[in-house]
């Protein structure tokens, strides 16, 4: 029998809720869910789709309302001995709906949720906890009292590198790793049929510039809208909603304030197009493209980072006189980024902001080498046989040419000197077992095509199929 505890918050209550019944309809009757909720509403949703048999509901708020006083400063400390988290402000800073809280708050939210799941993995026999990618505190937390108690944190993350929304693979940890990818690959052997989808991507991804899949949500160009007009309605709902007013619940807590956000964001892009500039294919350049910030991109897997002007100060300090450093925007929610960030980067001489609308390819293709913290840039450029030079942890890490760097300052040059291009035939190596830990099934929970209930099917099996293999390890 399997019990599985899953993350039900938006926009995972549906798709978590549709593979517990695929499961439950096509394998193990009897198999036991825990839906973690955060709040009587997303409750209700899964007791309406699922029913009461082998369903409990794990509420946030409700738990956090009747343990507040509870959750002492003296907890603080003491979970992050316990778990071995120290230090515990490091994994604070990882979730981007808590940062700008208080202190007080802060310290509360962060006990509760040790205290949650310690009550809910050893109160009940949970195998494996199944969640999103980690970018939040609660799964941060989860993951670690779960490893602790030895729960297995599971995620089905989408296949990245241009490859269609219809794959994903298997991560157990914070850092968005491939758990199955064997780092041995070049001296593994692969089969003919292998080595061939490998080549065909790979000669295909040389002549068309493959876009994410993610960029088919977001990307778009700004432009006036009538959901502008409707923010200030927006405001005024979530003002008096309870939810939006619940302090136990702090993603949604006080979301109001975030209503009118896409009015801000429309003009302070307009103000910020003055920064830009046309890139010059002509000069020598290091190719950098800002992540979309807060995300867990960054404060999850590049911490040290994070704050991307000391990630551009860094560089611009270190590279030679003929060199500069070409910045571009990221294009997803563009305007999100304060204008003050914008006049600080002027503040280097050789540092350039490019427009977000120069093809990114094309800056790759022309670079003497890219930078990036975990960005599919770095990806895009590696196969490409590209200098990468990646500032924190991501799923291509262990790739061929590809450096990792702790510490850019004054280090450019040594490892550029050092740096030797990859052969194409070590890239088809790398994409051969990248392929192989492939699974089919398209697990992004945003795309309404991910809730057929054919693909539902396909990611169920994907995911019984691997519990078996670790509960049979």
């Amino acid at each position: 029998m399997y019990n599985v505890c899953f993350m039900a918050r938006p926009s995972y209550d549906k798709f978590s809720a549709n593979i517990y019944a695929s499961i439950k309809d096509r394998y193990d009757n009897n198999i036991k869910g825990y839906f973690i909720t955060m709040n009587d509403k997303e409750s209700s949703y899964i007791h309406n789709e699922l029913g009461n048999d082998n369903i409990i509901i794990c509420e946030v708020s409700k738990y956090f309302k009747e343990n507040w006083e509870k959750f002492t400063f003296n907890w603080f400390c003491e979970f992050e001995k316990k778990y071995d988290c120290s230090p515990l402000w490091s994994y604070v800073y990882t979730d981007r709906f808590l940062i700008n809280r208080d202190y007080e708050y802060v310290v509360k939210i962060t006990v509760g949720y040790f205290m949650f799941f310690e009550d809910l993995f050893t109160k009940n026999e949970i195998n494996f906890f199944y969640d999103e990618t980690i970018a939040t505190l609660q799964s941060y937390i989860g993951y670690l009292v779960g490893k602790k108690l030895k729960v297995k944190y599971l995620c089905q993350m989408t296949a990245r590198g241009g490859l269609d929304a219809s794959y994903h693979y298997f991560i157990d940890e914070p850092f968005q790793m491939d758990m199955l990818f064997d780092n041995k690959y070049q001296t593994n052997q692969y089969s003919v049929e292998e080595v061939n989808k490998a080549e065909d991507y790979l000669t295909e991804f040389e002549k068309t510039d493959i876009k994410p899949v993610n960029m088919a949500f977001t990307g778009q160009r700004p432009h006036m809208s009538l959901r502008y007009f409707l923010c200030p309605v927006k405001y005024l709902n979530r003002r008096i909603s309870k939810y939006s007013n619940d302090k136990y619940n702090y993603m949604y807590y006080q979301d109001y304030k975030m209503a009118m956000d896409p009015i801000k964001f429309y003009f302070r892009y307009l103000k910020s197009q003055k920064f830009y500039q046309k890139a010059d294919y002509s000069r020598k350049y290091v190719y950098f493209p800002l992540h979309y910030q807060p995300e867990a991109s960054t404060i999850v897997c590049a911490p040290k980072y994070e704050k991307q002007l000391y990630f551009i100060d860094s560089w611009a300090k270190s590279l030679p006189a003929d060199t500069v450093l070409y910045v571009k925007e990221h294009y997803a929610l563009l305007g999100n980024r304060d204008i003050s960030f914008y006049k600080e980067l002027e503040k280097y001489p050789n540092v350039i902001l490019i427009n977000p609308w120069e093809s990114s390819r094309s800056l790759i293709e022309n670079a003497i080498a890219v930078t990036t913290l975990t960005g599919t840039a770095g990806w895009e450029a590696m196969m490409l046989r590209k200098p990468v030079f990646l500032g924190g942890e991501i799923y291509f890490s262990n790739a061929p040419g590809v450096i990792k760097i702790k510490d850019i300052y004054y280090n450019y040059l040594p490892l550029i000197n050092g740096w030797k291009q990859p052969q194409r035939s070590e890239i088809i190596k790398y994409l051969c077992e990248y392929f192989r830990t492939l699974r089919k099934g398209n697990v992004y929970s945003a795309d309404p095509a991910s809730l057929s209930k054919e693909n539902i099917n396909l990611v169920a099996d994907s995911l019984v199929q691997q519990m078996n293999i670790i509960l049979n390890a």
